[in-house]
């Protein structure tokens, strides 16, 4: 330190008495450094900002309270006071404890009576927590602008003072064109308009309205929206602003409006096969009773007869497993295979089912349409065999679920359909829809399906997962 520096120093200590009362009722940090920055007052603002205590911090310099990256700042901003100028900016200090904090400066140049700078005043301001809040604004404002949904944001009369960019390509209406307006702009009559009273009474109540809105965009077309607004609160718990966040449901809309229209159809349907084809299936089992009954008892007419009458019985099973309403039950899966064993072999004459059960965990839950699995896989075992056809069915367990493998000793499956088996159409005639059906079932109950190519055994191997009743 220069002789002149001590001495103006020696000076400023004579006269701290005087800045102290001046300066230590200030609620802002102070610190006054001479050209080379070291310290010779700091008030107690400044000090408990830092940690440090006032004996502490006149015995250093602005260079040891701030991180190496910042002293480039400090350097320009120190030059500029050296020629006179006052400046302010941003820097970050080092507390006593190691952490750091981030502080706005202002700083003067300190003159004598000859004019001549002879070091700096500065008052310093802690702005961490600003910055902070700053920083999280910044986050908030970006994951607004690119947010998939709609935001707006209006003042207490409901004018629009912020849209992001969805809302834009949303309604057609620019940043331009919305900011001043009143969402009004967007209303259509399908809205009902106890949707808005209760939209204002909830809003009023300090609480956020949930609810859904039919709008309409700049170019007139119709369109919904999911809505979430929410009151802003200010520091003392008044409400400034009102924001909205809002989605397209639009395609979600149109979607159940014909799944609706879908189910009416079905139930109509449903309602035509459970009356219509189950009086003729009656119609007809009744009729092949009584021809049974006129034929000889093991003459070749009765076994057509008795095809017809398991096949009619399968059928009307069928349509009471559709009447029956969708429960969650615990079904073992052998009794079913063994039930749709015994229709299969009514049904094919050519056709022996064997059941080889190696596991005892054999419940599954709700599993009313998986009768339909079996029954198509073992029909088409029969269908497809030039002569007698055994089919066999292997249970086992593994973890949570039941494997049961099916495999029969026909003609297999041909090279040409084998990788589209489970599409739509696929068959050798390419009117098949069993299997589709069959892969749409299982995976329905969280299953699946596959078919296990094998060079070594004729036939066709087709392998089920479906999950088991929790143990």
């Amino acid at each position: 330190m220069s002789h002149d520096n001590v001495r103006k120093r020696e000076d400023f200590m004579l006269d701290e008495k005087h800045y102290r009362e001046l300066l230590i009722y200030l609620p802002e940090g102070v610190v006054i450094t001479d050209l080379e920055e070291n310290i010779v007052f700091v008030n107690d603002e400044f000090a408990e900002m830092l940690g440090y205590e006032y004996n502490e911090l006149i015995e250093m310099n602005i260079y040891d309270i701030i991180p190496e990256r910042d002293t480039e700042i400090l350097t320009r901003e120190t030059a500029k006071r050296t020629l006179g100028v006052s400046s302010g900016y941003e820097i970050t200090m080092i507390r006593r404890d190691g952490g750091e904090i981030i502080v706005r400066i202002s700083g003067v140049p300190r003159r004598d009576e000859q004019d001549n700078v002879f070091g700096t005043m500065a008052v310093v301001i802690d702005i961490t927590a600003e910055k902070e809040k700053e920083i999280e604004l910044l986050k908030l404002s970006r994951a607004i602008e690119a947010s998939p949904t709609s935001v707006v944001i209006t003042d207490l009369n409901g004018t629009i003072e912020y849209v992001n960019p969805i809302f834009t390509k949303l309604t057609g209406y620019t940043p331009e064109e919305a900011l001043g307006k009143n969402p009004r702009i967007l209303k259509s009559d399908r809205t009902p308009s106890k949707t808005y009273v209760e939209l204002w009474d909830t809003l009023t109540a300090g609480k956020v309205w949930h609810g859904r809105f039919v709008n309409r965009k700049k170019n007139g077309e119709l369109y919904w929206e999911e809505a979430a607004i929410s009151p802003v609160f200010d520091s003392e718990g008044n409400v400034t602003h009102y924001v909205a966040v809002k989605e397209d449901i639009t395609r979600n809309v149109i979607a159940e409006e014909k799944l609706q229209l879908s189910n009416q159809d079905l139930e109509l349907y449903t309602s035509f096969l459970q009356h219509d084809l189950r009086n003729d299936l009656h119609v007809l089992m009744s009729h092949a009773e009584a021809a049974l009954m006129m034929v000889e008892e093991d003459s070749r007419a009765s076994d057509y007869i008795s095809i017809v009458q398991a096949a009619s019985e399968r059928m009307v099973n069928l349509l009471d497993v559709f009447g029956r309403p969708a429960e969650i039950n615990e079904v073992d899966i052998v009794e079913i295979l063994k039930r749709c064993k015994s229709q299969a072999e009514k049904t094919h004459s050519n056709l022996t089912v064997k059941i080889d059960i190696n596991t005892d965990k054999t419940e599954v839950l709700s599993a009313r349409l998986i009768p339909m699995v079996f029954d198509n896989l073992m029909r088409n075992s029969a269908k497809y065999a030039e002569k007698k056809v055994i089919l066999t069915i292997d249970l086992t367990n593994e973890n949570d679920f039941v494997y049961i493998t099916m495999h029969d000793d026909g003609p297999g499956v041909s090279k040409e359909i084998e990788s589209k088996l489970f599409e739509k159409g696929a068959s050798t005639t390419g009117g098949g829809f069993g299997l589709y059906l069959t892969k749409k079932v299982v995976e329905g109950y969280g299953g699946t399906i596959e078919y296990i190519p094998n060079k070594k055994q004729s036939g066709a191997t087709f392998r089920i997962k479906l999950p088991v009743k929790p143990s």
